[in-house]
């Protein structure tokens, strides 16, 4: 009788907690959002095309300016000017593109904007859908919530996405993207408050080249 009390219990308490709906930042730290953080992110997939990469690093601000660390490359998406630019730097042949993300939007045909790698949306909206171990944490699961999800074909091509927070430390400890049967995780470790704002800075000892910046993106 006590045993079936317990897990009536414990199914109630699920039943409470899965489909919470709460913003990014009431369930991440603030201090993430205001002094940003970095990270060591490894990457896995079976989705077709997507090469596997080795383990990188991301830096990113309470500003929106954000760098991916790659084996080959470097990236950069700061603000500058009213503009926000990406820098990709070539360490083999110590070059480097620049381009602003409206001119790179417009040459990938209105796609859609993209993102600088590791950034948090504050008011982004999440579903608690229940609890997992994920980068070796104990976290809470959370869904996207996209609020332009009207459209049924393109949330199919779109698939869902998912983010693990560490309710201990209210720290963001990866994210998980699946479309049909395939997915890619995103486990963020060595993950540390705070980062030095000139790492946003250009490189120095790098020569300009034209070109579609490529490589780096990280997310």
């Amino acid at each position: 009788m006590k045993r079936t009390a317990m897990i009536l219990c414990i199914a109630i308490m699920t039943a409470a907690f899965a489909g919470e709906k709460v913003k990014m930042s009431s369930v991440v730290g603030g201090e993430i959002f205001k002094n940003g953080f970095s990270a060591v992110v490894k990457t896995t997939s079976d989705m077709p095309m997507m090469p596997v990469q080795e383990p990188y690093t991301i830096y990113t601000d309470g500003e929106g300016n954000s760098r991916t660390d790659m084996k080959d490359n470097i990236s950069i998406f700061v603000e500058e000017n009213g503009k926000d630019m990406m820098y990709n730097f070539d360490k083999k042949t110590k070059t480097y593109t620049a381009m602003s993300m409206s001119d790179m939007d417009e040459m990938m045909g209105g796609m859609g904007s993209m993102e600088a790698p590791g950034d948090i949306e504050e008011d982004e909206m999440l579903e608690k859908v229940g609890t997992a171990v994920f980068a070796g944490v104990k976290c809470d699961k959370y869904k996207v919530i996209d609020i332009e999800e009207d459209d049924d074909d393109e949330e199919e091509m779109e698939g869902e996405s998912f983010m693990y927070i560490d309710p201990s430390k209210k720290m963001f400890v990866g994210m998980e993207m699946k479309m049909g049967p395939y997915s890619m995780k995103m486990e963020y470790t060595d993950i540390k408050p705070g980062v030095d704002k000139s790492v946003f800075k250009p490189l120095s000892g790098y020569k300009k080249v034209e070109g579609y910046p490529m490589g780096g993106f990280g997310r």
